[in-house]
């Protein structure tokens, strides 16, 4: 069972699978979970934590086509509740971005989610996102979003 979250990090990949609704071609509703943690942050189980680099990310995916333009007047709109916390990128996450770069080997905007994520004090970063997620950090789990505990039933 997936432990329950207590401060969650969302990489852009979740707020743009949620948008979108997206499904994997192997059927893994991404869409259906990055709405469940969305809703449980709604709710007031817990805020949501990402870094202003996602403001920009969530425009378009890195292997993928750009949102159009309602979803992206809608998901920029999203980031604007109280329950979602913008971590400012600084010279400070620049610098500790640089330094996960070369100790993990991964991309700079990925270091600058992580940077972001230990600096909010985070308990798990959220992607979907295989070279990220593959990191093993001492201070964070990073690992793929799931649905925690139990889904309301559909009408």
């Amino acid at each position: 069972m997936a432990e329950q979250y207590q401060k969650p990090y969302l990489d852009a990949s979740v707020f743009i699978a949620w948008i979108r609704g997206e499904v994997t071609a192997e059927g893994v509703d991404r869409g259906k979970t990055a709405n469940h943690i969305l809703t449980l942050a709604e709710r007031g189980e817990f805020s949501v934590y990402t870094s202003t680099l996602t403001l920009a990310e969530v425009h378009k995916k890195r292997r993928g086509p750009m949102l159009a333009g309602g979803q992206d007047e809608r998901i920029l709109a999203y980031f604007e509740h109280d329950y979602v916390k913008l971590i400012d990128v600084d010279r400070r996450i620049g610098e500790e971005a640089n330094g996960l770069c070369r100790k993990y080997g991964i991309l700079p905007n990925d270091a600058v989610h992580l940077a972001c994520a230990l600096r909010a004090g985070c308990d798990v970063l959220l992607a979907w996102d295989p070279e990220l997620t593959a990191v093993k950090h001492p201070g964070i789990r990073i690992e793929e979003p799931r649905i925690i505990g139990q889904l309301e039933l559909e009408p």
